[in-house]
């Protein structure tokens, strides 16, 4: 290690070799000073709608349904949370509210065993958000294969899952989206 010109960095190799800066404490880190004007706030409304809008566009555009259900379920968990926490009963609220008639479908598909809302929450968001899909007994499905039905049982190759329609998915988010972004402005 070496004390750098001005005494407060000093640098070691790590084990590639590669030089790495090392700095004594947390307050000794430079800050980078940013002009507000090229600061991108993901929270300002008029980004933070767009910005949804335009992951939802360009993946539903181009088909990446499995990338598209994540970005959505997990733009509502963000919705739902507002300037605070995401929890699942933010989540469960949220999408009760707004989205009715998706939890009614996959509460009924589930026999009423459980709530709509949370077999959104655990099947689809905690499943999306942790292991990049649906959990082991839900699963996605296009338009067509549930005839614009926003959920339904479907069965393939002898196994049954509860499915959601993307496709109406995709498009019932965005207009709430724009429903949400009116209320903003």
């Amino acid at each position: 290690m070496s004390t750098g010109p001005t005494g407060q960095t000093s640098f070691r190799e790590n084990v590639h070799g590669v030089r790495v800066v090392l700095l004594a404490s947390r307050s000794d880190c430079m800050v980078r000073k940013l002009p507000v004007k090229t600061f991108y706030r993901i929270r300002d409304p008029q980004n933070f709608y767009a910005a949804m809008r335009a992951d939802v566009d360009l993946l539903r555009s181009n088909r990446a349904y499995l990338s598209l259900t994540t970005v959505i379920v997990c733009c509502l968990d963000a919705l739902a949370a507002g300037s605070g926490e995401a929890t699942r009963g933010k989540f469960e609220s949220f999408v009760t509210q707004h989205l009715p008639d998706l939890c009614a479908a996959l509460e009924a598909a589930c026999l009423g065993k459980k709530k709509g809302a949370a077999v959104l929450y655990d099947g689809f968001r905690n499943g999306f958000a942790h292991l990049r899909g649906p959990k082991r007994e839900f699963a996605i499905a296009e338009d067509h294969e549930l005839d614009g039905d926003w959920a339904d049982r479907i069965e393939v190759n002898g196994s049954q899952f509860v499915a959601i329609n993307v496709d109406r998915l995709a498009r019932e988010f965005l207009i709430l989206i724009d429903r949400l972004e009116d209320r903003a402005a």
